[in-house]
């Protein structure tokens, strides 16, 4: 087996259990958690650690408003504290949970958790900077450019492959191989994207249905995966342009892959990387893969137990 460390995150190729698992050649793994026996270390334990340092380093003039369920307010809590910069977060409440990070938290950065889902959060952060623009701004989410650059750092290093597996939520990911392939001349690759049901915007949109109603966010697993008010036109042009596709993964089908490819990693892999997982296995059983095509598949966040170790102070969540 092939381990290429890359930044923060790591590439696997070339384990026979790859072969096994999926029945074909021609699969990568791109490792972006907290797994050092793959020596992947991503300080939070997602690839949203690549889109921190750029913002909080290039966005001074007002203190950043950031809107998350998960991964994303994490990343930003553990690198607002260390560089000491204001910040302020706004999660649902039932995130607070997992808002722990590997540094005693910052007093710099405030947190309002509030009553609800995701899209209630986004509501409330949306409100609080309107009502106070000369102090806060968006930080922007698929709108920031300085999430594309620093994922760039990763995405221009690993080789050219035709197929790209990735559990979607706001969009990033997705968003940042398309620019890296078409800022390096590259072939672009089908993006093959997925989503948790029975909430699951993104492919109800495409598919031409009606967005699920917000109650059914609580029914899915991979609750990270629930943000309703990205940029969905923009995400089904880029699967359009591509040629690819995006899959609906049951809570059960997701389980099922997880435990499995944990099995192999002897790590834990978050829910939404079960999702990716899952709609590997479902590509392939449908026949929906060329038996030459390179296939990138990004396990993007797993091994949390090892790096949540700090949460946020009670002085510094302000309940909503």
């Amino acid at each position: 087996m092939t381990i290429q460390s890359i930044l923060f995150s790591s590439l696997l190729k070339g384990h026979p259990f790859i072969e096994e698992f999926f029945g074909r050649k021609n699969i990568t793994i791109l490792l972006s958690g907290y797994f050092e026996k793959f020596k992947a270390k991503c300080p939070t334990g997602s690839f949203k650690d690549y889109i921190t340092g750029l913002t909080l380093h290039f966005r001074k003039s007002k203190e950043l408003v950031v809107v998350s369920a998960g991964n994303v307010a994490r990343a930003f809590f553990y690198k607002a504290s260390v560089l000491k910069r204001p910040l302020t977060i706004v999660l649902p409440e039932y995130a607070l949970e997992n808002l722990k990070i590997p540094v005693k938290p910052s007093k710099s950065v405030t947190i309002y958790a509030v009553k609800g889902e995701y899209n209630d959060a986004i509501d409330f952060s949306k409100k609080l900077v309107k009502e106070n623009p000369e102090r806060y701004e968006h930080e922007g989410g698929l709108n920031n450019e300085w999430r594309i650059k620093g994922l760039y750092r990763l995405f221009r290093r690993l080789p050219e492959f035709d197929v790209y597996f990735q559990a979607v939520s706001g969009g990033v990911g997705p968003l940042s191989i398309y620019k890296t392939a078409k800022s390096l001349n590259r072939k672009l690759p089908k993006l093959y994207l997925s989503q948790n049901l029975p909430y699951a915007p993104v492919l109800s949109a495409i598919k031409g249905e009606p967005l699920p109603p917000p109650e059914l966010a609580e029914k899915i697993l991979a609750k990270v995966l629930s943000n309703a008010r990205t940029n969905i036109e923009l995400l089904s042009n880029l699967i359009k342009e591509t040629s690819g596709k995006i899959y609906g993964i049951t809570n059960e089908e997701l389980l099922k892959a997880k435990s499995a490819f944990e099995s192999f990693l002897e790590e834990e892999i978050d829910y939404s990387a079960g999702v990716t997982i899952a709609s590997v296995l479902k590509a392939i059983e449908n026949n929906e893969l060329n038996p030459d095509e390179k296939i990138l598949i990004h396990i993007t966040g797993g091994g949390y137990e090892k790096v949540k170790k700090y949460p946020p102070s009670q002085e510094q969540i302000i309940y909503i």
